[in-house]
């Protein structure tokens, strides 16, 4: 597993802190997750063009906004798992995803958590966003997991 620090490893980047100079300062952010409200190409490209080393982004919405922009560059984007969506539907939509458990409604979240399902969950996913408590009850199993973990 490749742990990911919120703050240094990832970031949220939106129209108030683009141009943020502590994050600017970030000798090397792994993953961005764009946070636009009005995305649009200017905004896009000025993160490509400010954060040159990274190469994996995460998107929740305006997904076909960031595809447009996003294919002609060789960056990888995961799809974030949005507040209220149902989580059989969202793994169906998309192929590359950001499983983020505080977004799941708690019987989503007790299921894919159980025993039976968590490690299937890991086997089709690249990143997954949990908490400390997650992290700490699932780390033996995630400790040989090739994935990105985001603790929030």
């Amino acid at each position: 597993m490749k742990l990911t620090r919120s703050g240094s490893d990832y970031i949220e980047i939106d129209e108030d802190n683009i141009y943020d100079e502590l994050l600017l300062s970030i000798p090397r952010v792994h993953l961005i997750k764009f946070c636009f409200k009005n995305p649009d190409e200017r905004k896009i490209k000025n993160v490509l063009k400010l954060y040159q080393k990274t190469n994996r982004y995460v998107i929740e919405d305006d997904i076909r906004i960031y595809n447009y922009i996003l294919r002609g560059t060789n960056k990888k984007y995961y799809i974030e798992n949005p507040v209220g969506v149902k989580i059989i539907t969202f793994f169906r939509k998309n192929n590359k995803v950001l499983v983020n458990f505080d977004n799941l409604i708690s019987i989503e979240r007790d299921f894919l958590l159980s025993d039976a399902c968590f490690e299937d969950v890991l086997k089709n996913t690249e990143v997954i966003k949990i908490d400390q408590e997650i992290f700490e009850m699932k780390e033996s199993i995630l400790e040989d997991w090739s994935g990105n973990v985001i603790i929030i």
